[in-house]
């Protein structure tokens, strides 16, 4: 069965959306799941409750270069000019650990579109410990660092736990620049308030 982050992601296309605003509505009833509807779970012990994340969306099409809102030049799980084609992940809710950090991915290779969230801030939960972690490249550390591929390996599930759901905030994407250098406006960073 499905677990509602799943079935959020799946709702999920970029195609239907004929202007930006469409797009950060859609961020946002993401955002309202990831927030405020479960957690990752570890191996069965360790819980991820994210705090704030990030969006990127990226087209692939030529066509989409005339959109602001459809080509991310910091997404970064995309074809780059010149360069051998990147393969999309098979599956919705793929995690893809990069440079800064841990991506949620909801690609579509047959409508040409990249899509994910990246977990910005997150509460990690263990039997010994709560701690707010402010840094996403330590994510890579507490979802893949203290597990071992003997024994029952490495299990990562996301877990519904649904709380009252709030508005979260919403503001820019943290330190990024459009290709001309001017700051990027778009609001798809969403917290947990």
């Amino acid at each position: 069965m499905a677990t509602i982050l799943e079935k959020a992601l799946t709702q999920f296309n970029a195609r239907k959306a004929t202007e930006e605003t469409m797009i950060n509505d859609e961020f946002k009833r993401i955002a309202k799941t990831v927030l405020y509807g479960g957690y990752f779970l570890v191996n069965g012990t360790v819980r991820i409750y994210p705090l704030e994340i990030e969006f990127y969306l990226h087209g692939e099409l030529e066509s989409d270069r005339k959109k602001s809102w459809m080509t991310d030049i910091k997404m970064i799980h995309r074809n780059y000019k010149d360069k051998e084609k990147t393969p999309y992940f098979p599956k919705k809710g793929s995690l893809y650990p990069h440079t800064f950090g841990v991506d949620v991915t909801f690609e579509n290779e047959e409508e040409n579109y990249r899509a994910s969230f990246l977990i910005r801030e997150y509460l990690y939960v263990d039997e010994k410990e709560r701690v707010k972690v402010s840094n996403p490249s330590f994510l890579w550390e507490d979802l893949f660092g203290y597990n071992s591929f003997s024994g029952n390996g490495l299990q990562i599930k996301w877990v519904d736990d649904e709380e009252q759901v709030k508005e979260p905030s919403i503001n820019t994407r943290k330190n990024l620049n459009n290709a001309d250098g001017t700051p990027d406006t778009k609001p798809w960073r969403f917290t947990k308030v």
